[in-house]
């Protein structure tokens, strides 16, 4: 993990309020896992004073890219960024989902929850028999549909809550069929906690091994400030930045 100044390469708008930025940087190009992330500081100055974090989409050479939705003042900050214009940006953070092989793995995806997942998916699917569903609001929220068919996955579902792209439904409508066609032992998700608490009740008794990737605020992105706090099965509170961002799904208590 180190702090450099990263040039920014690519900043586009990809979908109503969602955009795609690329930064050249070597070093965490070259040293982040599926999973890990970045904090990223949106202005050279003082408002807003902390950094936000991002999970990492992919890398190529010595690029990383990094999916946001503009959600407040921060992220619209970011995607006022040009090409050539410089951030300060802290990484690769956190852990990352485990490197496995020759295993069948489940991919859940839930809106921008797709960034960690896509990177697992590219990093590893030619070693893996991994399969894919991925779900959001709406067809503006359900984005890389095109690119991930493009990947080595065995199957794909996709699903919007209001049926405007592919299937009406929720990441859960079949998930337990897709479970047992595919032979699954290992689930990867990332999402929204009310996807997460869904994916509980839906699978947690099924003999799986489940990671989660929690998407959580930070103040720092590396254990100091205690702000990304989540509370454990065993009553104990665990970082999400350094405890995580990928735990067991079992490890966390989840509401229900």
């Amino acid at each position: 993990m180190k702090e450099e100044a990263c040039q920014v390469v690519h900043n586009a708008r990809i979908s109503e309020g969602y955009y795609l930025m690329k930064i050249r940087s070597p070093y965490i190009a070259g040293r982040c896992k599926p999973g890990n992330f970045v904090m990223i500081a949106v202005t050279g100055g003082t408002d807003p004073l902390l950094k936000r974090p991002f999970g990492i989409f992919r890398t190529e050479g010595d690029m990383v890219e990094v999916y946001y939705e503009v959600v407040g003042k921060g992220s619209r900050l970011l995607a006022g960024k040009r090409n050539g214009d410089t951030v300060m940006v802290v990484g690769p953070l956190g852990n990352s989902f485990p490197e496995t092989e020759g295993e069948d793995i489940l991919l859940v995806a839930g809106g921008r929850g797709i960034a960690p997942l896509y990177f697992a998916a590219e990093a590893h699917s030619r070693s893996n028999n991994m399969s894919l569903v991925y779900g959001a609001r709406s067809e503006k929220d359900l984005l890389f549909t095109r690119e991930l068919g493009e990947l080595p996955l065995k199957e794909m579902k996709f699903f919007t809550d209001d049926g405007s792209a592919f299937q009406r439904g929720t990441i859960v409508t079949g998930i337990r069929d897709m479970i047992e066609r595919n032979r699954v032992g290992i689930t990867f998700a990332c999402g929204p906690d009310r996807m997460f608490e869904s994916l509980h009740r839906e699978i947690g008794g099924l003999g799986t091994d489940n990671f989660v990737s929690l998407e959580a605020f930070m103040g720092c992105g590396f254990g100091i400030c205690h702000s990304c706090v989540v509370m454990g099965s065993d009553g104990k509170y665990k970082k999400v930045c350094t405890d995580g961002p990928v735990f067991k799904m079992e490890d966390i208590r989840w509401q229900t």
